[in-house]
């Protein structure tokens, strides 16, 4: 019964409302003065997810979705009838709904649609950034720090002959790799953050870099392993390729189209305001 009432409850939310007068095709059923057609019935039936859909889809559920339909409507005519389409609470969400539904038509014709990667600037990207899609591995270590006096300090004493697992149990604010004296472990391109994997992958086993700045703070890196891969074909990996190419476009569009939009548009902000509201 708790599962009936669950799927029946997101059939009310994901379907959309039945035009009243809407004849087009044939009719399967009439509720008051509204119609549910055979076209209504197939694009109610596409809205549902795909385990929901399967449930209609033999005899006896194409009849049971139909109730479904019926049922809606029913509720729907008698929340018009009682007045809730003039409701304050109503109102406040259709106009909800109005902004959402305008902004993702804009971020798919402004962004999505015009975010186009060519075949060639696939394969070019391929052809020019080849150890990006090499299967090569490096176990490394590093020492977090907030600051660049720190990571400086920390680095001399390195050269000076103090032993780098000891100094990142004793400073490395990373607490998942200081207790194991800084040892990352194993891992390929792609599963660190871009600037650490380039120094990372630049070095030598033994070799200790200099201060690295990401957003996390000041690292040391010291790689202490290597193992040398395989080129993966570019056949195998276009498809990643166009995906990387594709949402690094949208960034660029995105950013673009709020810029313009900034730049055209008079904004005033009250930042005292603002720190009086209290957040609980």
């Amino acid at each position: 019964m708790k599962k009936t009432l669950t799927l029946i409850l997101a059939i009310f939310f994901v379907l959309g409302c039945i035009q009243n007068g809407n004849t087009e095709g044939p009719i399967i059923a009439k509720v008051n003065d509204a119609v549910i057609t055979k076209e209504d019935f197939l694009r109610s039936l596409d809205s549902l997810p795909g385990w929901a859909k399967d449930r209609f889809s033999s005899k006896e559920g194409k009849k049971q979705f139909l109730e479904e339909l019926i049922k809606r409507e029913l509720l729907y005519q008698e929340a018009e009838r009682i007045g809730l389409d003039k409701d304050k609470e109503f109102l406040e969400k259709l106009e909800d709904f109005k902004k959402m539904t305008l902004l993702s038509i804009l971020i798919k014709r402004e962004i999505e649609e015009k975010a186009v990667v060519s075949d060639e600037e696939v394969k070019k990207y391929y052809d020019n950034n080849k150890e990006e899609f090499r299967t090569d591995m490096v176990r490394a270590s590093h020492i977090l720090v907030d600051t660049e006096d720190d990571a400086r300090e920390i680095l001399k004493r390195i050269k000076n002959g103090e032993d780098f697992a000891e100094l990142a149990k004793s400073f490395s604010k990373d607490s998942g790799s200081a207790s194991r004296g800084g040892d990352l472990g194993f891992f390929g391109r792609g599963k660190m953050i871009p600037e650490f994997e380039r120094v990372a992958f630049g070095l030598k086993p033994g070799e200790v870099s200099k201060p690295l700045k990401t957003r996390f703070g000041y690292h040391i890196i010291k790689v202490t392993e290597k193992k040398e891969g395989t080129q993966l074909a570019f056949s195998d990996v276009k498809d990643r390729i166009r995906e990387k190419l594709i949402s690094e476009r949208q960034s660029e569009l995105f950013e673009s189209l709020i810029n313009r939009l900034m730049k055209g548009s008079k904004i005033k902000r009250n930042l005292e305001e603002l720190d009086s509201i209290e957040i609980q």
